[in-house]
């Protein structure tokens, strides 16, 4: 069997067979740079600071399935080294991170962790998911991606929570960041009842932020997810990714060969 795409009659490109959070958000910010990611399937490479993520994540994803009472500070310094040579870490970010700013990446690495017990104490946290793999219908899109975790609180009550090791937003930009967990919690919610908060644990600076689901919250997430389908479902239609220059374009992997970015 082939593995093309195969494009619909009235298409010029194929939808992609999903949509993520990341993904809605990037064609909202700008439709080529989705197209180059998500349509012609050119990787967007990875910056020291996304890989900074992806290894505090797996550190963390070891720690939250131990004993509550082992989650310690000696017990989270020793899951990094062991996740640090396990997968080969110094190896993954080689060409991405300077060899004289490697022992530095593992010391932000390790001041995120430190500042896990600024936001909450592990030992009182109660995992039901960890990592968990969400995939189906929300809206009129098909939506994939993972929860960093969720736990139970009080009264039966859940939350969904997610690790940051970027800069904490302001306080005017703090609800778009609770965007992907509300899209999660949505998609959650046809499995997991009583979902009524979200977390968002900024380890960089050892703040949190918190978000109150409401059935007017959950109504409009699924409004903005249908929207961005409908959107990129014309784009792919009429063949049409436009560019939009804006101060992001900086940081972005595409720059090459964004006609955008050479005017």
């Amino acid at each position: 069997m082939s593995d093309e795409k195969v494009i619909p009659p009235g298409f010029v490109h194929a939808m992609p067979p999903y949509l993520s959070p990341s993904s809605m958000s990037t064609f909202r910010q700008c439709p080529l740079k989705f197209k180059f990611n998500k349509i012609d399937g050119i990787p967007d490479q990875p910056s020291s600071a996304t890989l900074l993520g992806n290894f505090v994540h797996e550190i963390l994803e070891d720690f939250y399935v131990l004993p509550n009472e082992e989650r310690t500070i000696a017990s989270v310094k020793s899951l990094a080294s062991t996740v640090w040579h396990r997968s080969d870490w110094e190896n993954r970010i080689r060409g991405y991170v300077r060899a004289d700013e490697m022992l530095k990446f593992r010391w932000n690495a390790w001041w995120c962790l430190e500042n896990l017990w600024k936001v909450e104490n592990p030992q009182e946290v109660f995992p039901q998911g960890i990592e968990s793999e969400l995939n189906g219908p929300l809206g009129k899109a098909t939506v994939k991606g993972f929860i960093d975790r969720y736990e139970g609180i009080e009264n039966g009550k859940v939350r969904i929570s997610d690790y940051k090791t970027g800069k904490k937003p302001s306080k005017n930009y703090v609800d778009d960041k609770f965007i992907q967990l509300r899209i999660y919690a949505a998609l959650l919610s046809k499995e997991v009842p009583n979902i009524t908060e979200l977390q968002l644990l900024y380890l960089k600076d050892g703040v949190n932020f918190t978000y109150q689901l409401t059935e007017e919250s959950n109504e409009a997430i699924i409004q903005y997810v249908s929207e961005s389908h409908e959107m990129v479902e014309e784009a792919c239609r009429s063949g049409e990714f436009k560019y939009n220059k804006t101060r992001l374009c900086d940081w972005c992997a595409y720059k090459t060969i964004c006609p955008g970015w050479k005017k």
